[in-house]
């Protein structure tokens, strides 16, 4: 498996103080000596912010195994006729009429250090016995442990799927309709996911969380006093993927996800990829009508005139 780990992201807004502050709020925490750039503590560099006209997504960063990684992918690419190049030991290439740029470094696999699990009581057995639940005592919610994963829009997914998969070495996951692309880069049922949209966007990035009390407790804390605009859809179990979400948006207009439970994939050949998915099998249980801006964000018009504006 030569791509083992999604290492993080660079993400460009109008406004980067203000992404600060709101990192800093959910409980992550600011890389040592190194502005702008955030992460939890067993990743503490998976976010770099920088300041650009509109809302987007600049960079994705892919962990490999070694250097004949990066030539083997510099191969595929050149196969699909795609350019890359090499710096500082990276493999980069940008995907063409999108400005997405991947970056591909050998690096150690992203290690998560195990928290205690809480003890649940369940029928016929009840192991939290004489204590209070520790969900309830917790004075503040657990932080995010990792950035998980990025879901892009595209106008043209089946594309962008066949850069991800056949170009940079992605495995696909699942396929919604035929036309949006679940894939992983990790044993992660997905780091990525590319669906339709009539520009190029960053759809959402997505927090992993220890459990659902976890989500709830941290989905809570962040709305507590916000506008009904700042909740998009949750608290909800996704059937593609398994994952427990809360969506909601960012104060640059992002929509981020709070997640747990997602499906984990370490055999390859073990998993059958379903390609008869329906757009309409969003979650088994919770909310199961996302509202329209879930897939078409309100701000598409103005990032769509950004793009064009800067001969994109």
């Amino acid at each position: 498996m030569p791509l083992h780990s999604f290492l993080g992201m660079e993400i460009a807004v109008p406004n980067p103080d203000a992404l600060s502050d709101f990192y800093a709020g959910i409980g992550l925490v600011p890389a040592s000596g190194r502005d702008g750039v955030w992460g939890t503590a067993d990743a503490p560099e998976q976010i770099q912010i920088v300041e650009a006209p509109y809302r987007q997504l600049k960079t994705m960063r892919i962990g490999c195994d070694d250097e004949s990684d990066l030539d083997a992918t510099a191969r595929r690419l050149e196969s699909l006729g795609l350019a890359s190049s090499r710096e500082q030991g990276r493999l980069l290439c940008t995907h063409p009429g999108h400005d997405w740029t991947v970056s591909i470094e050998p690096a150690p696999v992203l290690a998560l250090s195990s928290q205690p699990h809480r003890q649940t009581n369940a029928p016929g057995e009840r192991v939290r016995r004489d204590v209070r639940a520790e969900a309830i005592v917790e004075s503040t919610p657990r932080p995010p442990r990792r950035l998980g994963h990025v879901v892009m829009g595209s106008p043209d997914p089946i594309g962008a799927a066949k850069f991800f998969h056949e170009g940079i070495g992605f495995r696909v996951s699942d396929v919604v309709a035929g036309m949006a692309t679940f894939m992983r880069c990790s044993t992660d049922h997905h780091n990525l996911l590319i669906h339709p949209s009539p520009v190029p966007y960053l759809n959402h990035y997505a927090f992993e969380f220890d459990d659902v009390d976890a989500v709830g407790a941290a989905s809570t804390a962040y709305l507590d006093g916000r506008s009904e605009e700042d909740h998009v859809i949750g608290l909800g179990r996704h059937v593609v993927g398994a994952n427990v979400f809360w969506y909601m948006l960012d104060p640059c207009g992002t929509m981020f996800e709070f997640f747990s439970d997602m499906d984990n994939i370490t055999d390859d050949d073990a998993w059958e990829v379903g390609t008869d998915w329906a757009p309409d099998q969003f979650a088994t249980w919770g909310p199961k009508r996302p509202p329209e801006r879930f897939f078409i964000a309100t701000d598409l018009p103005e990032i769509a005139k950004a793009r064009e504006e800067a001969g994109l």
